[in-house]
């Protein structure tokens, strides 16, 4: 272990000091595929993909790993949400790379490229520059641009992009893709949903859906190169022990939504007060407005592709902040009960076309559509 270390010690020095070409693999070496399972976190909901350069005449034993970020940077969570946060690749040793997934319970699987000695030279020389401090960082992004899909883009261009993917029909869109992953966290579901815009909707091509990294596994395991297997068959390096982590389905946001607006209708019918109507309105108008603002700043002042359109915003409406401060008010404003008869309009209306143009709607934001049309509709009709 010590050994390995120290020759990681060395590699990386060598790698700042000196350029690519220092660095060579022996006819042994071996270059594989590592697929890591979903894990519990934001970030490892959906896996992860790292490439292992092994050979026993160097002493190497390491993985290249495109996707580090540093909790540190200035800005972390503001850099996040515009999609300017710089990702980077890295380096770290094998047996250190698996004991971190050994401790989360994520299976580990690996798949070695059937590369010859000069290609698997090129590939090594590639990440060696990738690696460069100058060339290391990259802007991330969730669909386009991230772990998998830097693994997908290196090793085709290692083959002069001679790799024969296997086509296979599918409809399925990304939101399609992402809910195979979030169907056991609903609350980060329902979240997600209601920040990706409609381009989500569209259907992902085959190599569009390597940005997962299952997706980039089983593509590589069909994949052809020279008219050979680009792979081996997958081996398994850690297998997790089976875990049930699904959130029970009464503590799903649909059914805490449905629950809650029901009680309250309830309660609203009972009471006939134009005084506990506006009370419950204004947290509904001022958490729908904050969403509302939240979408606008994902839409118009950041660099994700996938914000704009989205129809969220018809029940999330930014404007609903204004409207919940003069919720508060004894007379309404004129303006502000145009504004509700508008917003009444605009969900009803919305409701419907929202069916038309987004496939995957979310049952919870379809409870939502429905409280707020009820709000709209008594806040009309009731007289102090």
């Amino acid at each position: 272990m010590k050994t390995k270390t120290a020759t990681l010690f060395a590699l990386v020095l060598c790698i700042f000091s000196l350029n690519a070409s220092a660095i060579k693999l022996s006819k042994d070496a071996t270059i594989s595929i590592l697929t890591c399972a979903p894990g519990n976190e934001l970030y490892s909901l959906f896996g992860h993909t790292g490439i292992r350069i092994t050979d026993e005449a160097n002493r190497l034993d390491i993985v290249f790993n495109y996707g580090t970020f540093d909790f540190e940077t200035q800005g972390f969570y503001f850099k996040f949400a515009q999609g300017l946060l710089p990702y980077q690749l890295s380096c770290t040793d094998f047996d250190y790379f698996v004991r971190s997934y050994h401790r989360e319970k994520r299976s580990v699987y690996s798949q070695t490229l059937n590369l010859d000695s000069i290609q698997k030279q090129y590939l090594m020389d590639l990440l060696v520059e990738n690696y460069q401090p100058q060339n290391r960082s990259y802007l991330y992004n969730f669909l386009y641009d991230n772990c998998s899909t830097r693994v997908r883009d290196i090793i085709e261009k290692s083959t002069d992009n001679h790799i024969t993917w296997t086509a296979e029909p599918s409809t399925k869109s990304f939101w399609n893709l992402l809910d195979e992953y979030l169907r056991r966290s609903p609350w980060t579901q329902w979240g997600i949903h209601t920040i990706l815009g409609s381009p989500a909707t569209s259907t992902a091509t085959t190599r569009e859906q390597m940005f997962l990294p299952d997706y980039l596994m089983y593509r590589l395991d069909s994949a052809a190169y020279n008219g050979n297997r680009l792979v081996e068959p997958i081996e398994v390096i850690y297998q997790a022990p089976e875990q049930d982590l699904s959130t029970p389905w009464y503590l799903s946001p649909f059914f805490v939504f449905a629950v809650c607006v029901l009680a309250l209708i309830l309660l609203l019918q009972k009471y006939k007060s134009r005084r506990l109507l506006k009370a419950v309105a204004i947290p509904f108008f001022i958490t729908t407005g904050i969403i509302g603002c939240l979408i606008v700043f994902l839409c118009f002042f950041t660099k994700h592709p996938t914000m704009f359109p989205n129809f969220n915003a018809l029940w999330a409406n930014p404007l609903n902040l204004i409207a919940a401060f003069f919720l508060g008010k004894r007379e309404l404003p004129w303006i502000i009960n145009k504004y509700i008869f508008v917003y009444l309009y605009i969900l009803i209306i919305g409701f419907l076309l929202w069916f038309l143009f987004v496939p995957a709607v979310p049952y919870a934001s379809m409870v939502i559509f429905v409280w707020m049309v009820y709000l709209c509709i008594r806040l009309r009709q009731t007289r102090e």
